[in-house]
């Protein structure tokens, strides 16, 4: 199954983090591969970097945010050929891309590639999909969708990202 988890709402990233656990409850072989976050130490960086289980692995990708400074479409695109094997990997249950959907919006990656790659995958691999802004090209070919959208967050208000919550 492909999914895609978008929209302008918080819980995208989180989302994936719980099927990360379920899965890894039922013993499947997981990768997490962030492809934007990099330099922020989040609540997640701390649990995954200590989790120690031979079937799950979870690499960082990216330089951090996609408005400070860094290689970000050269990290992009070496994450990419990570992912590219991974997709045909016959012991890989479950492939989480985090933030894909950035990368692509911000032309880090070529669409048509990664659509063609998602969608020539081994066809018993899961993979989900997360980040703001879907390209229809990748909705089209997903076989779940959740959209999330924001109605209220503290930060609209001024309010800065709490840690254990957005981060």
């Amino acid at each position: 199954m492909l999914i895609n988890v978008t929209g302008d709402g918080k819980g995208k990233s989180t989302s994936a983090f719980g099927t990360v656990v379920r899965a890894l409850g039922w013993g499947w072989q997981v990768t997490l591969l962030q492809f934007v976050k990099g330099e922020l130490e989040t609540g997640e960086v701390r649990f995954f970097r200590n989790l120690r289980q031979d079937n799950f692995v979870f690499e960082q990708l990216g330089a951090g945010l996609s408005w400070h400074p860094g290689n970000h479409k050269e990290l992009a695109q070496s994450g990419w050929l990570k992912a590219m094997k991974l997709l045909h990997d016959p012991n890989l249950q479950l492939l989480v891309l985090d933030e894909l959907n950035i990368a692509l919006h911000l032309g880090y990656l070529d669409m048509d590639e990664v659509v063609n790659a998602l969608a020539h995958r081994r066809k018993d691999l899961h993979v989900m999909v997360t980040g703001r802004y879907a390209h229809e090209k990748l909705l089209a070919i997903s076989d779940l969708i959740s959209d999330i959208h924001a109605l209220k967050h503290p930060f609209e208000q001024g309010e800065e990202a709490q840690k254990g919550i957005d981060y």
